[in-house]
């Protein structure tokens, strides 16, 4: 077998070894640390598998180029690379069965490793490492060599670029933290490149020759994913590491669903193939650079970048250093979450106290069924729900929804501030259906897809007390696999009427399904009916019926909303999304005419609400999925309930969560279900909102407390993951006179508990203070 053979196939071999504990899922000590670390790190996972491979193809790549120096028919070198490519088989085997797992994988290999280059040594005579070899080593170091500067210059400029994009969007940071945090990415970023052409040097010299081509290609998606995070970071204030953590491979193959809930109007082959031709043209760009690199006979020393990665890092570490006597804690925190690659031994604290928590399960369908109690539902009257996408609670003005202003002024019950439970549509729903904290979706669809999609407890439940069940939609409810969790499949629990032609416009599926909806009303007797209406149109891109004509001019026209916007700009794209809201209004408008019209307005229940908010630059972002600030979850909730039963109290927090216990509440009478996260809308106490993410965006918090004019912010590892944590961390903390600051973590816990003092017994089974030294 030739030698180039055999170094290809134990290169190859080393990829392999590298990313076995991954594919095997092996486990690391007491704590059984995995490089595997679950569905929902798929962006981690891209960067583990990388450096895995790295390491892999470093140590079998590098053995098989040492067996090929000097004289190889004399040192055997072919037999060797066979006897290493033996062993490395053997080992590789053994690790994906689970027969060598975790470190005795990882010794196994080393000590084939060895083996090998002992018995190279031993027996046949190839030289083992020396004094001059140290010698050589220093003299590689100091000689210069050619380098892919052009490349690297790029690939500098273009982080800087970015960076500085991302820093001049940090609102809060005045212009002295602005400069001092751009001269820290600097630094940074001199070390990170200095890193990375190590990598890629240390790749190519231990590679055959053909490896290069994957090498370089690797290489090329450093820029991609530059620009890739600069558009998500400007369009969703989302980094590219958290979308693809939050996206999961779930997501990946789901990913037509996926475009469609971001706004993208493309189809997956159409989008695939954007990426492989990008892929390809950074690939020629990259091989370009080489060539011009080799042109200009650009050259440099090891040494240099070596004293480059000390310089980045010193440089870094003294601005850290200074900073932490003049930058708010706050804002020094903030900075540390807008960005992911931090080098400094100097960080700011991870939050203001530390807290390890145990969340509820609030699984009150659950309770029913094991205690064997059916809630008895004794009032039925028909219940009509709106969703309206996107809907944030400051659009609800007479000028931009006259009609939904009126009723919210005139018929609704009155409510100060409604809540989204999350920044996402399928978790407000969730959260609106289940009165479950939306931490609970993820196992609560893994659970439903196992037993065949059976539907949402509360539905079943008015199913089987004889209610009639619809939802009109103007698309499949792929998306997450909202259809199917929430309500079953193939018209088992609900009539689905669902209109999903792309070639239909948006706007016209719901005229479509609004007439459906009075056809099917005017054939139905009072009483027992529960529909759910969704209007899709003020979702981005933000449209409404092309015989509509919309109030507010001039509105954006373009594909794409501008990352830093003028103020021309941004009037312009507010404009069309009120005009998005002013047909929705038109079309909730006609909805309750139809009522009226059939007899059963004044007996119903109508509730119009939107599932979550929409960003407008406000803390320099745009959509959704990306916060919990206000813009983003503060929405309108509206609740009329029959006539006979007045208006309801008056409320001054409210959360999707309470919807289901306020309408179960009204159903049986004043016996609404224990354990939930919500409280009823009819009772009259008040009540802590609750709000959480897997996407958090730039700030990384992923829950929210809001009462009275006060909210806490919390955040914790792997976020995006979606599931209850059991440690949190308590981020910031503002009142009604701005940010809150306090000395201890145990004066956090007595705000928390003197302004919050519902949430602790409702939200959590334990909730106390962490073990740890608190910094001022």
């Amino acid at each position: 077998m030739p030698k180039n053979i055999l170094h290809s196939l134990l290169w190859i071999g080393g990829l392999l070894f590298g990313i076995t504990p991954f594919i095997a899922q092996h486990q690391y000590g007491e704590t059984k640390v995995s490089p595997y670390m679950g569905e929902n790190y798929f962006g981690s996972h891209i960067l583990i598998l990388l450096g895995l491979m790295a390491a892999g193809s470093f140590m079998w790549g590098g053995l098989a180029r040492w067996l090929r120096f000097g004289d190889s028919k004399a040192y055997q070198a072919k037999t060797w690379s066979i006897t290493a490519l033996v062993i490395l088989t053997v080992i590789v085997s053994l690790g994906l069965s689970w027969r060598l797992t975790g470190y005795s994988y990882l010794l196994t290999g080393a000590a084939g490793w060895i083996a090998v280059a002992f018995g190279s040594i031993h027996f046949s005579k190839h030289p083992g490492p020396t004094y001059s070899d140290f010698k050589s080593i220093v003299l590689w170091l100091a000689k210069p060599h050619h380098w892919n500067a052009v490349f690297f210059g790029t690939l500098f400029a273009l982080l800087l670029w970015h960076n500085h994009q991302m820093i001049s969007s940090l609102r809060s940071l005045d212009g002295a933290h602005k400069f001092s945090l751009f001269i820290n990415r600097f630094f940074t970023q001199i070390s990170f490149i200095g890193v990375l052409y190590f990598v890629i040097q240390l790749s190519i010299e231990t590679g055959p020759r053909w490896s290069r081509i994957f090498i370089w290609s690797c290489a090329s998606l450093a820029p991609i994913a530059i620009i890739l995070d600069h558009f998500f970071v400007g369009f969703w204030s989302n980094t590219l590491m958290d979308y693809l953590n939050n996206l999961g491979f779930d997501g990946l193959l789901n990913m037509a669903d996926e475009l469609k809930g971001g706004g993208i109007q493309v189809g997956v082959v159409t989008f695939f193939s954007i990426c492989i031709l990008v892929l390809v043209l950074f690939s020629g760009i990259t091989w370009l650079t080489i060539h011009l690199s080799k042109r200009f006979d650009f050259k440099i020393r090891p040494i240099v970048v070596m004293a480059l990665i000390v310089l980045g890092f010193g440089g870094a570490t003294l601005e850290q250093s200074l900073g932490q006597s003049w930058k708010t804690r706050r804002n020094w925190m903030r900075e540390y979450a807008a960005f992911e690659l931090q080098i400094s031994t100097i960080r700011p604290p991870e939050g203001l106290a530390f807290f390890e928590v145990k969340f509820r399960d609030h699984h009150w369908a659950q309770d029913a069924i094991d205690d064997d109690r059916e809630l008895r539902i004794t009032r039925k009257p028909d219940i009509y729900i709106i969703f309206i996408e996107s809907f944030r609670a400051d659009s609800l003005t007479r000028e931009i929804t006259p009609f939904l202003h009126q009723f919210k002024s005139e018929e609704a019950q009155p409510i100060s501030h409604g809540w989204a439970c999350s920044n996402g549509t399928h978790l407000g729903w969730y959260g609106s259906f289940t009165s479950q904290i939306p931490l609970q979706w993820e196992d609560s669809r893994a659970m439903d897809r196992d037993l065949n999609w059976p539907g949402l407890y509360a539905f079943r439940l008015l199913k089987q007390s004889g209610y009639n069940l619809s939802i009109f939609a103007p698309s499949d409810l792929a998306f997450r696999e909202m259809g199917p969790h929430f309500f079953s499949t193939e018209n088992k629990l609900f009539t689905q009427h669902l209109i999903h032609d792309e070639d239909m416009p948006l706007p016209e599926r719901e005229v479509a399904l609004l007439e459906k909806f009075k056809g099917d009303l005017a054939s139905q007797q009072n009483g027992s009916h529960f529909t759910l209406f969704a209007i899709d149109s003020s979702h981005f891109m933000y449209t409404w019926h092309k015989d509509f004509n919309p109030p507010f001019m001039p509105y954006h026209t373009g594909s794409f909303f501008p990352s830093s916007p003028d103020d021309q700009e941004l009037q312009e794209v507010l404009n069309k999304y009120y005009n998005s809201l002013a047909w929705a209004d038109k079309l909730a408008k006609d909805f309750c005419q139809s009522l009226k019209d059939a007899d059963k307005y004044d007996d119903s229940i109508v509730i119009i609400l939107g599932d979550h908010g929409e960003e407008f630059q406000d803390n320099g972002g745009w959509l959704h999925v990306s916060s919990l600030e206000n813009e983003q979850v503060a929405v309108p909730i509206m609740i009329k309930w029959p006539k006979s039963h007045g208006r309801g109290p008056l409320l001054n927090d409210v959360s999707q969560l309470d919807i289901m216990p306020g309408i179960l509440d009204y159903l049986t009478e004043g016996n609404p279900p224990a354990n939930t996260a919500g409280l009823s809308i009819l009772q009259s106490e008040e009540r802590t909102a609750i709000a959480t993410t897997a996407q958090g965006g730039k700030t990384r918090e992923a829950m929210l407390l809001a009462r009275n004019g006060y909210k806490a912010y919390f955040t914790w590892q792997h976020y995006w993951n979606g599931r209850p944590p059991n440690s949190i961390t308590l981020s910031r903390m503002t009142g009604p006179e701005g940010d809150i600051i306090l000395p201890t973590e145990n004066d956090y816990l007595d705000t928390l508990k003197k302004h919050f003092p519902d949430a602790f017994p409702r939200f959590f089974h334990s909730f106390h203070l962490k073990p740890q030294t608190f910094e001022k």
